[in-house]
């Protein structure tokens, strides 16, 4: 959701980016053109910049895309073509901090490497896989970034969370304290702590850069795999599952943990907390 509560989605299967007007209930569908005509269509990562711009990850059409929120635009930026097999996959894209210094950072899933695209250029830059100073890679399903523009990679195949120095492409990454945990998605909150889904162990997990220390919560319901968390204004934290119908609120402060079943079957993935209300109310797809 942007900051005015405009609610604005991907669509994994076709080739457009949707906007609904959640105060009138109009929605609106901008066509995104095919680069790759024989590879499969869609998007899957979709977020905004600090001036609400809405940005996609073209997935296997191996591109970026750039909605202009308030003159409609559409521009779109394919990854080089010797950059790409048919296999390449644009799965992440992180606008939320290119201010600072005007990159977005993307990656290819296929080979596991970091991109960065430069918004004045509009050249990419490959950083290659994420390496400690001990040469242990890491990579990300999820790829949050911080107050500085740094990436971090939530390692969905394992236990680990990594951050890669947006200066130096220098990785730190340490191990999630549950095994098995398998980080998958998550943001930064304004206090600049690290909130992500443990999808492999029924837990949402935060961590504090600065004392490099987790904090988890176990949700409730058994089988709930949390897929994404995000923290909202008033100090909860969400998550939704994609196996047992239950969105689940948890109080950071106190350490108490809701559960709220859903109304029919679902499959959550992406969770977005909206603060214009009060109290802050949950989005998901």
């Amino acid at each position: 959701l942007d900051s005015d509560g405009v609610a604005w989605y991907s669509d994994f299967g076709s080739q457009f980016v949707g906007e609904l007007d959640t105060k009138t209930g109009k929605v609106t569908e901008y066509p995104i053109p095919v680069v790759r005509p024989d590879a499969p269509k869609g998007s899957l990562n979709i977020a905004l910049d600090k001036d609400q711009n809405v940005w996609l990850s073209m997935m296997y059409q191996a591109s970026i895309v750039k909605l202009d929120r308030k003159t409609k635009e559409l521009k779109q930026y394919a990854f080089p073509k010797d950059w790409t097999t048919v296999s390449t996959q644009a799965s992440m894209i992180s606008p939320q901090n290119s201010h600072v210094d005007g990159y977005v950072w993307t990656n290819n899933q296929e080979t596991h490497s970091v991109y960065r695209f430069n918004t004045k250029t509009e050249t990419f830059e490959n950083k290659g896989v994420a390496t400690d100073p001990a040469g242990k890679h890491i990579s990300g399903y999820g790829m949050p970034t911080d107050g500085q523009n740094n990436v971090w990679l939530l390692e969905f195949g394992s236990s680990k969370i990594g951050r890669v120095d947006a200066k130096t492409n220098v990785a730190t990454i340490w191990e999630v304290p549950t095994a098995g945990s398998r980080p998958r998605r998550g943001r930064f909150d304004e206090q600049g702590n690290l909130f992500f889904a443990e999808y492999g162990a029924d837990k949402v997990g935060m961590f504090d850069p600065k004392a490099e220390k987790f904090t988890e919560w176990k949700t409730p319901t058994p089988w709930s795999a949390p897929y994404d968390a995000q923290k909202d204004s008033a100090g909860y934290a969400w998550t939704g599952s994609m196996i047992n119908d239950h969105v689940t609120r948890i109080n950071t402060k106190t350490g108490e943990v809701v559960d709220y079943l859903m109304p029919r079957t679902t499959n959550i993935r992406r969770v977005f907390t909206d603060n214009t209300t009060n109290p802050p109310s949950l989005w998901v797809g």
